[in-house]
Order: C-alpha cells, then structure tokens, then sequence
C-alpha cells in the first residue's frame, strides 16, 4: 500500500492536461451548430434568466470564443495553473448554461478539475515547461484526484448493493433495453438469457466493490484497470456517452506511477519528452 501512494507521479498529469484539454475542446465544437436553440430560453428551460451566468447565454459566441482560447493555452501548457484555473471556471459555466445535456462524467470533471488547479502539469508536453521538481502541493492534488475516483467506486458498488434492481439481477438488461436498436443488437440475445445477466450484473457490483483494493495491490493493479477500460469502451459504443466514458478513461491514469507509465511509453517518445525538458 505505501508503494502506491509514495511512487512518483510526474508524467501523466502533462498527459492528462494534453488530452482531456482535446476532449473539452471537442465537446465544444460539437456545441456550435446548437448553440441557437441550447441558449435559447423558449428551448432550454433550465437556462439562468437572472445572475450573472444570464448574460453569458446573450452573448454566447463570446463566451464560447474564449473558452475555447482558454483550451488551447491550458493545452499548450500556456499560462500554467492560471489557465487550469480558468478551465475549471468554464467548465462550471458550461454546466450551468447546458445543464440538460450534462452527464455524469461533467460532475465527475469538475471537482477533478478543481484538484487539478493545484497540479504541476507543465513539467512535459508545454511551451512553457516546469524546471523546478513535483512540489508537496502538486503531489497532494493527484492524491486528491486519486481518492476522489477511489470515492466514485465506492460509491456506486454501495448504491447498487442497496438497489432493488441492482439486487434482482435486471439493471444491466434494463439499462441496456433503454436505447433504440438494442432488440437488434448481439448485446440482447446475451442479456436475454437470465444467467447470463445475472452474471454480469453481479460481475459489475463485484469488480466495483473492488476495484479499490485491487488498484492499490501492484500484482492486480493493471488488471482491475484494464478490465474498467474494457467495460468503459464498451458502454461508449452501446450507449455512445463518448466524452463521460473518456473522462473516467483518463482519470485511471493518475492511478500508474512514473515507472508504470514509462512501461507504456515507447523508448523513443520517452527520449524526445526528456530532451524537452532540458
């Protein structure tokens, strides 16, 4: 257990900044074709008529215009932990002005972002890169991104111990059953069958209700993190909540170490961060 928390953790935040900062421009983007009915009141019942978030929706190219500047920088490792900060403003607003469309995964990015704040993710992968070494503070932030996504499992394996439909064995076929197409799927001859959507009903409670365990113990570290890949990409493609499933993806990064993440990284890509940072 002291291995994991004490194992440097220097790479993936850079890693992490690169990547959900393209998932957060993405998302943006696909906002701009509806943006006259997102921000309409008649449309968006849920938009903020008072306050100051009100006039971000008149004015929305704007707004938009800058939050995606404030992207690019907070890609580009421009601006450091002020354009962390200023992602993490944006990314509440967005919530706030598009709340019907928001998903869990936003709510998870939130509070992941407001840890990340404190992050020093422009060691690697930034124009205007860190030489100074992983402070306490910077540490003490990805302990904080770790425990909240160690918070998340925990969470849901307890609420789905104490739901009746999680008990009954039905919610995987019930939550599959929702989207258009699933009778024609190859999920619905599987879930179909009673055993077998048991099984995997169960399967899910147990590999939540463990996943904390397993990702602290190094000999299963990577497979309880493959196996919650494997299961994430797999409701990408059935249930097609491209950007939660990715946010979760990413936030299992902070779970490797430095040595761990050197393993996946090709020697020459490794060779080229190291003679940036000189």
């Amino acid at each position: 257990m002291k291995e994991f928390w004490t194992a440097e953790r220097m790479i993936y935040p850079s890693v992490f900044r690169v990547l959900i900062g393209l998932v957060l421009l993405t998302d943006l983007i696909s906002f701009i074709p509806a943006t006259d009915l997102l921000f309409d009141p008649e449309f968006n019942a849920f938009l903020p008529q008072t306050g100051f978030i009100a006039p971000l929706a008149e004015h929305s190219t704007l707004f938009l215009s800058v939050y995606a500047l404030v992207l690019i920088l907070f890609i580009l490792g421009i601006g450091k932990n002020i354009s962390s900060f200023l992602v993490f403003v944006f990314h509440v607003l967005m919530m706030q002005l598009t709340l019907p469309l928001m998903t869990w995964g936003d709510t998870i990015l939130k509070f992941s972002l407001l840890y990340f704040i404190f992050v020093d993710s422009f060691q690697y992968l930034a124009l205007n890169r860190s030489k100074k070494s992983f402070s306490f503070i910077s540490q003490l932030a990805v302990w904080s991104i770790i425990l909240h996504v160690f918070l998340i499992y925990l969470n849901n394996a307890y609420f789905k111990i104490l739901d009746k439909d999680w008990q009954q064995g039905i919610a995987v076929f019930y939550s599959f059953s929702q989207y258009q197409g699933f009778q024609e799927s190859n999920w619905f001859s599987v879930l179909s069958n009673e055993f077998f959507a048991k099984s995997i009903n169960y399967f899910i409670i147990l590999q939540q209700l463990t996943f904390v365990p397993m990702v602290i113990w190094k000999k299963t570290r990577g497979i309880a993190i493959l196996l919650s890949v494997f299961i994430h990409f797999l409701m990408l493609f059935q249930f097609e909540l491209w950007k939660f499933e990715l946010i979760v993806v990413l936030l299992y990064g902070f779970l490797l170490n430095d040595k761990e993440i050197r393993n996946l990284i090709p020697e020459w890509i490794q060779q080229r961060l190291i003679s940036n940072r000189t």
